[in-house]
């Protein structure tokens, strides 16, 4: 039918948007927009620009806008944001853990950090689930494979990163889920893990991690996902860290296991796990052990052999079990 001549521009815009209501980049921009107004306050003009996807997960899409906000009075606030859309049929816990992420940023934004984080504007509900609107943040995500990135060493990044949050004080985070001490959060790992599991190689598994249990320690903040997206690179500024919807408290060696995942050659680099360890303790980590590492390494294999017998994940149970196996054999070696 065409737009009536003389309509404004701003009428425009949204007569556009409602045709495009169902578009993925319009749902975003809309949760962008209502939830800057509601954070700028009464009188304020928001104008959100041209809205783009940056990037799939497994729960939510990531999208990014110019946004410009101006009060009454004059002043502005401009930059580029970023908002999680979740994806259909999401993840049950992803609410709680936009929720916890929501926290976290706040409680980060008030500390002096030698990495980046992004600032957060808050959480709006969109069709029944949380979107996370927080500040974006410049940078190419690390490539975990050794010689891909020129002159960048990703167990280095990647251990500097782990030591600088384990370092961040826990007081402020007491509210998150996890362990009072290392000890505790690996006893707690191999009971979630290895319980009504009674294949032998499971039972040997259990048996070894038992005898390299960490000490009793008090636990660190964790950010529970770094992996190299998660991980973005700058020329000029401090490595950016994003995604930290699985913060808890615990073990540092889980943080470390989560980018090894009990691979032969982590990095793709002989003695990707002890050079990885290596940067972690230069760089004011923990004195961790290779075999504590190793432990949580088990756990997650057991979890994946799990998930197999359920039919979930990519591997058949033979493959998940084999797996299982070729960790232990690593952790006995």
């Amino acid at each position: 039918n065409g737009v009536p001549f003389g309509v404004p521009e701003a009428e425009m815009r949204r007569l556009w948007q409602e045709d495009h209501a169902g578009a993925g980049w319009a749902r975003a921009k809309g949760v962008l927009h209502d939830l800057f107004v509601l954070w700028a306050g009464p009188g304020a003009q928001v104008e959100v620009g041209r809205t783009r996807m940056m990037g799939e997960g497994l729960s939510r899409d990531l999208w990014g806008a110019p946004v410009e906000v101006t009060w009454p009075d004059g002043s502005r606030k401009e930059g580029a944001f970023a908002v999680g859309m979740p994806r259909r049929d999401p993840d049950p816990e992803l609410d709680h853990r936009t929720r916890r992420e929501l926290r976290v940023l706040g409680a980060l934004g008030g500390l002096a950090l030698s990495l980046r984080a992004p600032a957060v504007i808050g959480a709006l509900p969109e069709a029944g689930h949380l979107c996370l609107v927080r500040e974006w943040l410049d940078g190419v995500p690390l490539d975990p494979r050794a010689g891909r990135q020129p002159s960048v060493r990703p167990w280095q990044v990647t251990g500097e990163v782990a030591a600088a949050i384990h370092r961040i004080d826990t007081e402020r985070f007491r509210w998150l889920p996890g362990s009072p001490t290392r000890r505790a959060h690996a006893e707690s790992a191999l009971a979630a893990a290895f319980t009504g599991l009674d294949e032998p190689e499971a039972q040997d598994a259990l048996a070894w991690a038992r005898e390299h249990l960490p000490p009793e320690t008090p636990a660190s903040l964790l950010h529970g996902d770094l992996l190299g997206q998660n991980l973005l690179l700058h020329p000029s500024e401090p490595t950016a860290v994003i995604d930290w919807e699985y913060a808890a408290l615990g073990d540092p060696a889980h943080d470390l296991a989560i980018v090894t995942r009990g691979v032969r050659q982590p990095f793709q680099i002989a003695g990707g796990l002890d050079r990885l360890i290596d940067a972690y303790r230069a760089a004011g980590g923990h004195d961790l052990a290779v075999a504590e590492v190793r432990l949580h390494e088990l756990c997650l294999a057991a979890h994946w052999y799990r998930s197999a017998l359920r039919g979930g994940g990519s591997e058949r149970p033979p493959e998940a079990l084999a797996r299982l196996r070729r960790v232990l054999s690593l952790a006995s070696s």
